[in-house]
């Protein structure tokens, strides 16, 4: 597979992904064929059998070095906590973003420290993600550290 999606975190307004894609025209295909399943499953479960959902195009920043590949780790899996989302009340008992890969993510701080692995309530299915193949994505990043779940990004401590 040229593209796969990564990392995940759904917002209230937009979504953040990393992918990994071999070239840009697979980046372009993959990212057309999510965005018209993505829409097709939602408008399904609006009842509506068709209907805009992705008002913009995405916006795509190569990622280059393995501390640019951290920070952005960080920043998609927590930013939940940017936007505030993190203490709705609905949230309170999750250390990590429900509505993001988080769940599957392994380079977790407190994973690591005290061999924490997080359990979903009853009847949840997290976002399905690939495992990373690259260097970066996979090793790479690590050697900026681990990242704690209680980052919050955009506040100097990424």
């Amino acid at each position: 597979m040229n593209f796969r999606i990564v990392h995940v975190s759904i917002q209230r307004s937009h979504i953040h992904l990393i992918v990994e894609a071999a070239n840009r025209k697979q980046l372009w295909k993959g990212m057309q064929a999510f965005s018209i399943s993505a829409a097709r499953q939602i408008n399904a479960s609006l009842g509506r059998p068709h209907g805009s959902v992705f008002a913009d195009r995405y916006h795509a920043v190569p990622l280059r070095s393995p501390r640019q590949v951290r920070n952005c780790i960080a920043y998609v899996l927590n930013n939940w906590r940017h936007h505030g989302t993190d203490r709705d009340a609905l949230k309170k008992p999750w250390k990590i973003d429900p509505y993001s890969s988080a769940s599957a993510f392994d380079g977790w701080k407190q994973r690591q420290a005290a061999g924490v692995y997080y359990r979903a309530p009853a009847g949840y299915l997290p976002p399905v993600v690939w495992i990373a193949k690259t260097w970066l994505l996979s090793e790479g990043w690590r050697r900026y550290g681990l990242v704690d779940h209680f980052e919050v990004p955009g506040r100097g401590d990424e």
